[in-house]
């Protein structure tokens, strides 16, 4: 994708995209996917077109806080970036009724926004490269309710240990013996996808604070897929840079953005 320069400033990106509806037939492909329509069961098609419809409007609504300031803006962006995850999570569940795994319910909603969609579309559809791709996007919904989810077991199956542990021990503590204390040992950095590995080997550190120096084809949605593993928490980098940034669509090569942690 080439830069963008209006008067001196080169832009990172060209966004929002303004797009019109266009019908096109037959197999529904994106990313690196692709399948058959005619072998998805109607009513199931019938389910992944009503919450795909959903996410359209709530990306409709998310375009819009993205071009407004102020508490307007912010509320708009909670809720419309709430109702984009509820959505894409039913389409996720539909997709998987259907016996379609995650990239290809991607491809399908990709395939909707290029029949259905008019108007700015948010660059959190979009890849490096410019190209409407929503694989990181419903990857990062998919991520960050698995998370939960163990979370919550988690905290379920702690609970139950502790029940069972006071029912042995007739609720009569014990008293406490001194214990040797290991040596922290430091935590070992986790392995990252390469790509992902790459925006991590940008970050500088300066007064306590995380800063990436913006280079062509970054988003505010790459940082938080990279940095959080969800490109849905863009707003808490933006939130965090309004005084560098007039618009979350809009980021200029060389300036430093912080990463909040």
């Amino acid at each position: 994708m080439k830069a963008v320069v209006l008067g001196f400033t080169i832009l990172a990106t060209a966004f929002p995209v303004t797009v019109h509806a266009q019908q096109t037939a037959g197999i529904f492909i994106g990313q690196q996917s692709a399948f058959d329509v005619a072998s998805v069961r109607p009513s199931t098609l019938r389910r992944l077109r009503f919450y795909s419809e959903k996410a359209r409007a709530a990306l409709v609504d998310m375009a819009k806080a993205d071009n407004l300031t102020g508490t307007t803006g912010e509320e708009l962006a909670a809720t419309s970036t709430a109702n984009l995850r509820k959505a894409i999570e039913k389409l996720i569940d539909a997709g998987t009724k259907a016996k379609l795994d995650l990239e290809q319910t991607a491809a399908f909603f990709a395939m909707d926004l290029r029949e259905n969609y008019i108007g700015q579309l948010p660059f959190i559809v979009f890849n490096e490269a410019g190209e409407l791709n929503t694989s990181q996007l419903f990857q990062g919904v998919y991520d960050a309710r698995a998370s939960i989810t163990a979370s919550a077991d988690a905290d379920y199956l702690a609970y139950v240990n502790n029940l069972g542990n006071e029912a042995v021990s007739g609720n009569t503590p014990k008293p406490e013996q001194p214990t040797e204390r290991a040596a922290a040992t430091p935590k070992e950095e986790p392995q990252r996808d390469p790509a992902i590995q790459a925006y991590w080997d940008r970050l500088t550190e300066r007064n306590g604070k995380r800063f990436i120096r913006v280079e062509q084809g970054d988003t505010l949605a790459t940082y938080a897929a990279a940095f959080y593993g969800d490109s849905l928490r863009y707003r808490k980098i933006y939130n965090a840079n309004t005084d560098v940034m007039e618009s979350p669509n809009v980021l200029t090569v060389g300036d430093a953005i912080e990463i909040p942690r």
